[in-house]
């Protein structure tokens, strides 16, 4: 059993007032907005486009800001690049393990404990705030958005696509969360790569007879 997400806890008296398949978060995207949060988080880097939107101080300032998770000239350091970095692998790590249905969460309980949030009471009732400010609070807004998944079911439906040479996170809206490719390009791709290799190996075996 994987250990859980860690969180300090402490109690308000109220709450604080480019290219390829990457659309902006917007009001007309059906997926809730911590979903697309998510999904815009992993896939800031691109596997099949070898570009990555966050690999400088100056880059992850950028795409928080991009992503409203924090000022536009916020200042980052080495070390916030570097927990960002981590935060984005530990995500993809667990929507890798959501094909097979084997919660992979490890990693990411490993990097909550440098995001510590914290819960807020307000007329809306009770909600998960970053307890830091600048760079630090923006990412653990990530792991708010992990947990409003977790809450309403969403979480289970992030996964990575099963083509090898893409690695796309992707939202499985299926009925039965059955979908493993993140659009059906990938999907003809591994299947048009089977189908090849199926042949090559029977004309093999037909030709040593």
């Amino acid at each position: 059993m994987q250990p859980p997400i860690a969180l300090w806890w402490c109690l308000d008296a109220a709450a604080p007032t480019r290219a390829r398949r990457r659309p902006a978060l917007d009001d007309t995207d059906p997926r809730p907005p911590h979903v697309r949060l998510l999904v815009a988080f992993t896939n800031s880097v691109d596997v099949t486009e070898g570009t990555d939107d966050i690999t400088t101080p100056a880059e992850l300032s950028a795409w928080l800001g991009t992503h409203a998770l924090a000022d536009d000239a916020v200042p980052v350091t080495a070390d916030d690049l570097a927990l960002a970095l981590r935060l984005r692998a530990a995500l993809h790590e667990a929507f890798e393990g959501h094909h097979d249905g084997v919660e992979q969460g490890s990693a990411l309980a490993d990097v909550a404990r440098d995001l510590p949030l914290r819960v807020v009471v307000g007329p809306a009732g009770p909600a998960l705030l970053p307890v830091d400010d600048g760079v630090r609070g923006a990412l653990a807004r990530v792991l708010v958005a992990v947990g409003s998944a977790g809450a309403d079911g969403t979480w289970v439906r992030l996964k990575i696509c099963a083509a090898g040479d893409c690695s796309w996170t992707y939202y499985d809206a299926s009925k039965n969360r059955s979908r493993a490719w993140c659009e059906y390009g990938c999907g003809n791709k591994v299947k048009t790569r089977a189908y090849r290799a199926r042949r090559k190996s029977g004309a093999g075996v037909a030709g040593a007879r």
